[in-house]
This record gives C-alpha cells, structure tokens and sequence, in this order.
C-alpha cells in the first residue's frame, strides 16, 4: 500500500513539473481567424448574442518570451458556421487565404437568419507577422466553406456548401494575385451535396473531399498541363461513419483521415445530442494493381463528443482531436441548459504509420467553450487549441491554449494543459501554423 502511495505521490510531482516547465512551442507563427458576431450558444437558440469587435484574422508571432506572445488582428470576413478549414497559408509563410462562409449579420440583426450566404476569399500579406494586411477580395462563388493550398503555393482548392451544383473550386495564385476562378462538380458524388473540405495530397496530383451529408470521401486526380484544370476520379468513393467533418492525409500521402460527428435530423437538436465521434482512417492508393485504383477503409476509432477539427503530428504518429462536447450550449447562471457540459476536450489517439491504424489513447478535459481547432507545434511536443469563448464572462475574447505532449519511452504519451494562453478575438475556429 505504502508502495502504491509513494507511486501516486511522484506521479503527481511529476506531472506539476511537466506543468510548470517552460513552453517551448516551435514554429514561425499561428494564424486564426475569429468570428466575432455570435456567441456560441446561437447555434442552439439562433440568438446571436451581443458582438464582441469584428471578424478578425489573428496573427501570434512565436520568437522571444513566449510570456510575452500576443496577438495581431485585423479585420477579416469569416463564419464559425461550417468546418474549422476557413484559413490557410502558402506554403512560404508569406500568404494567408480566408473564405466567407456567411456575411456579418445585417444592420440591427439580432438571429441567425440576419446572416446571408458569403461569397469571398480575402487574401492577406502576412510576411510582417505584426503587421497582417488585406490584399485582395474576390467574388469565388456562394457559400465556400473551406480553402487549402497546392503543396507548391501555386493553386487553391475551395470547398462549396452550396454553389448551384459546383462544389469544388480551383484558382491560380502567382506573385500575390489571384488568378480565374474554376469551378466543377466532384465526379461520382451527387453535385448538390456539400465539399466540407478539400485537402491536397503531399504530391500536389490529387485532391480528397469530404462530402458531408453523403458519408463519403472523394478522391480525384488534377492534370494542370492546360490553362484549365482537367479533373477526373481517382479510384472509388469511400463510405465514412455518419456526417464525415473534417479531414488531412497522413504526412506520408498513404492514409486519409476524416472526424465523423455523428448529427443528423435522427439526433435531438442535430448535434445537441450526439454520441461520441468517431475517426475513419482510408488507405489512399497511388500505385494501383493492374491499373485499378481502389481506396480501403482501414481503421476507425472513437473520440469525444462532436471532435469537429483535429491534428496529425508531422511525424504521423499521434493525432489530436478537438471535442466540443456540449460546452456551447446557454449557461446563464438561473436558466443554463440542462444538458450543458462545463467543459470540452481533445481526444489523443496513435497511428500506426504502416497500416493506418488508429488507437484511442485518452481524453483530456478543460474548460472552454467550443475549440474547433488545434495544431501540433513544429516538433510535434506541443499543440496549440483555438478556444471560442470562455464561461467566465469577465474574461473577453476567445483564446490560443498550449499544451504539452508527454511521449517518455516505454509509456503511453498523454497531454498536459500548461495553462498559458494567448487571448484572440472571440470566435476563434480555424487555425494553422507557420512553421
């Protein structure tokens, strides 16, 4: 028993010291973008609540004292109303894109109806990471929902929620500008049904979509030799688990991921009520067999409730994802909504970088309202979480949490909140590195 003690006991020395030690999160810069027209709970009852400031693209340089670390903003139009894929940056850190989903509300607006569908993609000059400067806004077609960039910089592929019926998008991008805005529909999916997401393939050939209210994943293939993009299929659509959100390759191009949110019209409130998430993991074949090209769900595994974004390490092996749980649900103080949860969490899992197989290790609660978004630091020994709003309402603004990544031989890695955090503009949901 005495033995048993003394175990407890340095295991919680040992974890206040991981606590206390100083951050060491390596990277250029985050970036997030911040939608600040509606609290949280406007996605339960569609009161949009009082705005904190505007809309924002925040900028955190990551040199010096990381006590001293704040944020730079400026305006940007965006809406937390979609998948956290809203911003993305060019591959030379000196460009970042952002996609309107919906517009601020109107004049007055006071519910959700007072937002219209959103049509641009602003791109900022964020060479100066104290300095973010809007460039260009261009009309790209309705309601886009996700941006990424080509692994060379010189293409962006858009994701459509609703845009007639095309729902993928590819524009040039050259010397800071913006070039003619390509639109198709994702062969062998029906073209109506919303591109969550797009993702590029480390090759730079192939595009993934994540095809939200068909539970599929598409895969197509892009020739650039024409001024015009061809694209065609690559090998079949794959079924996913219910309402696929969010979803990257593997660092390697072997494996693709998706979070899957389990929603739906059969759920009490569409998500209010939804069980815990799950991931699917899909091999991503690039060297067919005998010239038939076929995707293989490999893997599935569990995370928290509603993990909307999520996180591979750049060395493939750990994946972090971000769990709203039920935390964005009213909490005024005499008519909180009984089913709230006082918190959210993120869900660590590991992959096996052969197989694709993914493994739950553990979940790790904290107080916050609504993370939608988290990246891996550089050396894959921290992560940064976009937090959207706080319980506390005398705490403004959303925020960037740290934490820490405890990989010692031998052991299970597991998180540990270091309890530093950056404030941004409130709103926070989508988020991305420059390393």
């Amino acid at each position: 028993m005495r033995i048993l003690v003394l175990i407890m006991v340095l295991g919680q020395v040992a974890f206040a010291q991981d606590r206390m030690a100083p951050l060491d999160f390596k990277g250029k810069a985050l970036v997030s973008v911040s939608d600040a027209d509606m609290v949280s709970s406007a996605y339960v009852d569609g009161k949009l609540g009082e705005a904190d400031g505007k809309d924002a693209i925040s900028l955190i340089p990551l040199n010096g004292n990381y006590k001293e670390w704040k944020s730079y903003e400026t305006f940007a139009t965006n809406s937390v109303a979609g998948p956290p894929c809203s911003v993305a940056v060019s591959p030379d850190g000196k460009y970042a894109f952002v996609v309107e989903t919906f517009t601020p509300p109107s004049e007055g607006g006071t519910t959700f109806n007072d937002f219209s569908i959103g049509r641009l993609l602003s791109v900022f000059d964020v060479s100066d990471l104290k300095n973010p400067k809007l460039l260009e806004t261009k009309d790209i077609g309705e309601r886009p929902v996700g941006v990424s960039v080509s692994p060379n910089g010189e293409w962006l592929a858009i994701g459509y929620y609703s845009n007639g019926n095309q729902n993928l998008g590819l524009i040039p991008f050259e010397n800071g500008k913006l070039g003619k805005v390509f639109t198709y529909s994702i062969p062998n999916v029906d073209p109506e049904t919303a591109a969550n997401e797009i993702d590029w393939h480390p090759s730079g050939k192939f595009l993934a979509a994540v095809m939200q209210n068909a539970n599929q994943i598409a895969f197509i293939r892009v020739d650039f030799s024409s001024e015009e993009p061809a694209v065609e299929a690559h090998g079949n659509v794959v079924g996913t688990g219910k309402f696929p959100m969010k979803g990257d390759f593997t660092p390697d191009g072997s494996h693709y991921i998706t979070t899957c949110l389990y929603w739906g019209p059969d759920v009490d409130g569409t998500w209010i009520e939804a069980p815990r998430g799950q991931l699917n993991s899909i091999r991503f074949d690039n060297q067919p067999q005998d010239g038939k090209v076929l995707h293989s769900n490999i893997s599935t595994a569990e995370a928290g409730i509603s993990p909307e974004g999520f996180s591979i390490s750049h060395d493939g092996s750990l994946l972090v994802t971000t769990n709203l749980e039920r935390s964005y649900l009213p909490y005024g103080i005499n008519d909180a909504e009984p089913r709230i949860t006082w918190y959210s969490s993120l869900s660590l899992l590991s992959i096996d970088k052969e197989t694709g197989k993914l493994n739950h290790l553990a979940d790790h609660y904290f107080q916050g309202i609504l993370p939608e978004a988290v990246v891996f630091d550089a050396s894959d020994n921290y992560l940064a979480v976009a937090v959207f709003d706080s319980f506390d309402d005398a705490e403004k603004g959303g925020r960037i949490d740290f934490w820490r990544v405890v990989k010692q031989a031998g052991e299970i890695p597991f998180l540990v909140n270091t309890n530093h955090s950056v404030p941004v503009a409130r709103g926070a949901h989508s988020m991305v590195l420059i390393r």
